[in-house]
């Protein structure tokens, strides 16, 4: 059984039945960073929140530079020296334990993904430029394709981030998204997160295996950063092996 459940004011913990898997959000109440700072010290006051969370060396904590596109960065070994960005991409894929994986959100989606029979983690960040890219199936597929994982071992997280009912999106995205949205009264609202576990089937994940928390960010504003709702901060995403 998979569940999304609050450990602690402000942070969540999935329970699921993998041993030495941790997959956890750091959400509002539980993020003081101070977000008028200026971006290197964002990073590390993150990366010392994240560090206590999870017990992890600041080294193994391993963020990005989110460029809205589907670059997806293999982390073969644990980093030599502490870097407050890890490279320029959406999405991270590991075998290695004791490396956090960091996906930064404030609306878009995280996608967490792990094959129980290798050990391989992924994490991605999935925006409607994400989504339109496929990045979350192009990480079901990296995961394939370098490692050998078999679909059926593979299950998948969508995270808190934007639902299907707050999503409102003008005529030039919605265009791009046929089959995932719905007008009414003028008013346009897409559904990333249909999209997304669609790709996920598409690469074969079964829809047993794919598991949403159905938390909205933008309606739950008071629990989590939210764009939208004029929020700087971010929600810290994070998953890794033990």
């Amino acid at each position: 059984m998979t569940a999304l459940e609050q450990s602690g004011t402000g942070e969540y913990r999935l329970r699921t039945p993998f041993s030495g898997l941790t997959i956890g959000v750091i959400a509002k109440s539980a993020n003081p960073v101070d977000y008028t700072a200026g971006p290197a010290a964002i990073r590390a006051a993150e990366k010392e929140l994240l560090s206590k969370a999870t017990g992890l060396e600041p080294r193994n904590i391993v963020a990005l530079d989110q460029r809205h596109g589907d670059s997806i960065i293999i982390v073969h070994d644990r980093p030599g020296e502490d870097s407050l960005i890890f490279g320029e991409a959406d999405g991270l894929v590991t075998v290695e334990s004791g490396i956090c994986l960091v996906i930064r959100t404030a609306d878009c989606v995280p996608v967490f993904a792990y094959d129980r029979i290798r050990r391989v983690l992924g994490a991605v960040h999935s925006g409607w430029r994400g989504t339109r890219l496929a990045i979350a199936g192009k990480m079901a597929r990296l995961m394939k394709d370098r490692y050998g994982s078999s679909p059926g071992d593979i299950h998948a997280w969508i995270l808190p981030s934007i639902g299907p009912g707050s999503y409102t999106v003008g005529r030039d995205v919605a265009d791009l998204f046929p089959r995932d949205i719905t007008e009414k009264n003028g008013v346009i609202r897409l559904d990333l997160w249909g999209n997304i576990e669609r790709s996920l089937i598409d690469e074969g994940i079964p829809r047993d295996n794919i598991f949403s928390a159905g938390m909205c960010t933008l309606q739950m504003k008071e629990e989590f950063f939210s764009y939208r709702a004029g929020d700087a901060g971010r929600n810290l995403n994070f998953g890794f092996l033990s």
